[in-house]
């Protein structure tokens, strides 16, 4: 075969491959930056099985582009081809991928859309499920990992996609361990959709399509490291560092407020906002460096708790600065938080005790309690912790104070409920105010909260360095 029609052959066969994989393909296109998708792998097939023949191509295509000029790591798998089975060939294709985004350091965006594994393969399919995920956990903690969920995502696929840092639920999407149909058919109700993922915590994110989906990638790898080498995460701003706040807007203290405010430009980006609303985690950028933040408002859940220690465990893997914003009255009183509350609560302790990113707290509110311990004070690690005049930092509530230690004077008042409200108010302002705490060292400033930003801004570039 001549130069020319060996050219010619091999046109054809990629054109042949494309065409089985043009979804997957489109996907990809909508992450990268044009024209910036290298492919490897193309042609790899499974082997001919007893029950079925090679078809053009393996449902999955992966490669690397670049986004924002940044390099990444993607695979995608097309339900168009082979149904996206997985087989032996298609897990050493992913699996493949991760040691090259391991070998260079770059992040891992996976795009699943399969309708499960290639039977006609039985174990060596199967034995592929494994491959994927122990890939996935090899680099977790050492390049950031983003799944979306375009397709069908169910059993050890939705065991994969959960490996990831984040996952993304897009338009038809569903994530999975027991088909809807199966668990209705045995009268369980249950959802897979993508709100449905994104309300009870499987999913960070809900998007109403690809597009939205490639989106966020876009946007969450715009804040993230490549690696967790310990190069932080920078962008230009234009926003001024001593800009004073709106006292007015902060008036609620609510911590995703708050975070917003005092961000480059205002701007928030959420995660896992329809999921344990009492606890925001997400990342904003202060004088441009990314900041994670983990703001606790209210009564706290269980599954709170654990959003939160999941979104620290990440931030400190990669060296993300944490931001820390409390306004917690205590914790979920119910029988749930006793079954599974304690664990999450020691879990979240230990996640800031043993992080060595750089960590500031700022106490806007309430800190009550076990809430006050939990979250991130000095002794758990905190580099600096600030309050506002407006903190209430106690071992109780003022409610509960009053009620312990009040009895007797409510007892000789003539007016019982107006005094409780005097006693209420004075605890809550000489006995629980900030500067009780500040007298002993556990706060290292009170201050105006017009002035927050620029605190803050000050206290992580002193932080920026810290190396141990």
């Amino acid at each position: 075969m001549s130069f020319s029609e060996r050219t010619t052959d091999f046109l054809g066969k990629r054109s042949a491959v494309e065409a089985a994989t043009t979804a997957a393909r489109k996907r990809i296109g909508l992450i990268l930056d044009s024209e910036s998708f290298m492919e490897v792998g193309a042609f790899v097939k499974s082997r001919d099985t007893e029950f079925g023949a090679q078809e053009a191509a393996e449902g999955v295509v992966t490669g690397w582009g670049t986004v924002d000029g940044a390099p990444v790591c993607v695979f995608a798998q097309d339900s168009s081809a082979m149904g996206g089975a997985v087989s032996e060939m298609q897990a050493k294709k992913i699996t493949a991928l991760y040691e090259y985004a391991l070998k260079v350091g770059i992040p891992v965006v996976g795009i699943f859309d399969s309708k499960g594994a290639k039977l006609a393969e039985g174990v060596d399919a199967l034995d592929g499920y494994a491959k994927i995920i122990a890939s996935a956990q090899a680099a977790s903690g050492v390049v950031p990992t983003i799944a979306v969920i375009s397709g069908i995502c169910g059993g050890a696929a939705a065991i994969a996609a959960s490996c990831f840092d984040f996952v993304i639920s897009a338009g038809n999407g569903e994530i999975y361990m027991h088909s809807p149909t199966v668990l209705t058919a045995n009268g369980i109700s249950a959802k897979a959709d993508a709100e449905s993922v994104a309300a009870n915590g499987i999913a960070d994110f809900a998007a109403k399509d690809d597009a939205e989906a490639a989106g966020l990638v876009r946007a969450l790898l715009s804040y993230l490291p490549a690696n967790n080498a310990g190069d932080k995460n920078y962008s230009a701003t234009s926003d001024d560092i001593n800009r004073a706040l709106d006292v007015n807007a902060l008036a609620s203290c609510d911590p995703k407020i708050v975070a917003a405010t005092v961000a480059d430009n205002s701007a928030l980006f959420e995660v896992g906002a329809a999921f344990a609303p009492a606890v925001t985690t997400g990342f904003i950028r202060l004088d441009g460096e990314t900041i994670g933040v983990v703001g606790a408002n209210g009564e706290l859940s269980a599954d709170a708790l654990s959003k939160a220690s999941k979104f620290v465990s990440f931030c400190d893997a990669f060296g993300v600065s944490i931001l820390n914003i409390v306004n917690a009255s205590g914790f979920e009183l119910s029988a749930s938080f006793e079954r599974n509350g304690i664990s999450a609560a020691a879990t979240l302790a230990g996640c800031y005790a043993g992080a060595s990113s750089a960590m500031v707290t700022l106490i806007t509110g309430k800190a009550i309690g076990s809430a006050y311990v939990t979250l991130c004070p000095k002794a758990l690690g905190a580099d600096m912790t600030f309050a506002w005049p407006t903190a209430e930092i106690s071992a109780l509530s003022a409610d509960a104070a009053v009620a312990m230690f009040g009895s007797e004077e409510l007892k000789a008042s003539d007016d019982p409920i107006a005094k409780r409200a005097e006693l209420t108010e004075k605890y809550a302002e000489i006995l629980a105010a900030p500067y009780e705490a500040a007298k002993h060292g556990y706060i290292d400033e009170i201050i105006d909260p017009a002035e927050t930003r620029q605190a803050l801004v000050y206290a992580f570039g002193l932080f920026s360095t810290k190396n141990v």
